[in-house]
């Protein structure tokens, strides 16, 4: 795969992440790149073959301490559930 290719299954994946992110309205209004910095973490720790957990911790993590939300670890839970189920489905089809 060439560097292109790379860059476009990236960016792809960053939107598709975006649309799980922005779907639980944790900000409601806010615009649709409001979590772009939690995209990047999660999709690299992904592609770094991260699991579960990891991407749990990291979801809390970057909601409680960067935006300040009040959630609690069963919330980061289900989000990174879905995440996760979303990634593994790509990667057992072998679409990324």
């Amino acid at each position: 795969m060439n560097r292109n290719q790379i860059k476009k299954e990236f960016q792809e994946n960053f939107r598709e992440l975006r649309k799980i992110l922005n779907a639980w309205e944790l900000i409601p209004g806010s615009p649709s790149d409001e979590f772009a910095s939690i995209n990047h973490q999660v999709l690299s720790h992904l592609y770094k073959g991260a699991d579960f957990e990891k991407v749990s911790r990291v979801l809390d993590s970057e909601l409680t301490v960067n935006y300040g939300l009040s959630t609690d670890l069963k919330d980061a839970e289900k989000i990174a559930t879905e995440i996760m189920e979303w990634w593994n489905f790509k990667v057992s089809n072998r679409i990324i």
